[in-house]
């Protein structure tokens, strides 16, 4: 599949700005219209949202330049790539379930399919369209970098060491930051219990990355500009600006987070010419942990 650079870019970067734009859009829309007062638009909006800005656009735009979902690497060596990316999940659903221990004494709490048991159906359905769409998108737009960015080759492997690297030292200094200005007490929490709530989650992203790493076989080419594309379009979403420096620093603790698994499906993608890997992490995530 070959896209020229400029159709390649403008696909990109709609794709790119509807995840990052369309939900504070979408939100200003419903505060000048009131469309939550109309029965059962509420419902039907929770679950419209996560795919509109998510799937939808890279879909439409499959569509419009006749592209296959083949063409993205579904369908290519499932169940097993499947399965690579359910054990890439695995360091993520342990932190989960052990920081829902810590706070809540109920590891049961760290899975995100507990909202389908024990809270809303609704709830729970939407956070599985969530990543299934980020998962859809972060492997649509690295396929589409390839042909956006033009820059020097090097292998899978040397830009997911260099990537993370960046990744685990924004992270350490997140944390650090955070828990220095957290005091124990807040939430309820003592020191030790603040310590695993905030480093956990992001330690369990980082042992995946590791993870993936020793799975990484072969001189697979890529470029920095494709391996970064998922990394900060994933990171956009949930980072939030903020003035107070806690604040702040849990919210760059998150977006790392999510940057980390973006990082996570980019390699995945270019190494192995398949998304069902990285579909499996983000269903393996949506229903296994609270990230």
């Amino acid at each position: 599949m070959y896209t020229s650079t400029e159709d390649a870019r403008s696909d990109l970067f709609l794709s790119g700005a509807v995840y990052v734009i369309g939900p504070a859009a979408l939100e200003i829309v419903r505060g000048l219209v009131p469309l939550d007062r109309i029965p059962g638009v509420t419902e039907v909006l929770t679950l419209l949202v996560p795919v509109a800005t998510t799937a939808l656009v890279p879909y439409l735009l499959m569509r419009y330049r006749n592209e296959s979902f083949g063409q993205y690497g579904y369908g290519a060596g499932l169940p097993p790539n499947f399965g690579v990316g359910l054990l890439l999940a695995l360091p993520v659903i342990v932190a989960s379930v052990l920081t829902a221990l810590v706070a809540t004494g109920d590891p049961l709490a760290g899975l995100g399919v507990a909202q389908l048991v024990f809270g809303s159906a609704l709830a729970f359905t939407a956070r599985l369209l969530t990543w299934v769409g980020l998962g859809f998108l972060a492997a649509y737009v690295t396929v589409k970098a390839r042909d956006a960015f033009r820059s020097d080759y090097r292998t899978v492997r040397e830009e997911t060491i260099a990537l993370g690297r960046i990744l685990g030292m924004i992270a350490a200094v997140a944390v650090s930051i955070a828990l220095l200005f957290t005091r124990p007490g807040a939430g309820g929490f003592n020191s030790g219990e603040l310590f695993a709530v905030i480093v956990l989650l992001p330690l369990g992203v980082a042992v995946s990355v590791v993870l993936l790493i020793r799975t990484l076989r072969g001189p697979s080419a890529t470029s920095r500009a494709t391996m970064l594309t998922p990394v900060v379009l994933l990171a956009l979403g949930p980072f939030q600006l903020a003035f107070r420096v806690i604040e702040l620093a849990l919210t760059v603790r998150l977006a790392v987070a999510y940057a980390g698994i973006g990082l996570i499906i980019g390699a995945l993608q270019e190494s192995r010419r398949s998304a069902v890997a990285g579909l499996g992490l983000t269903v393996a995530i949506a229903l296994l942990s609270t990230l």
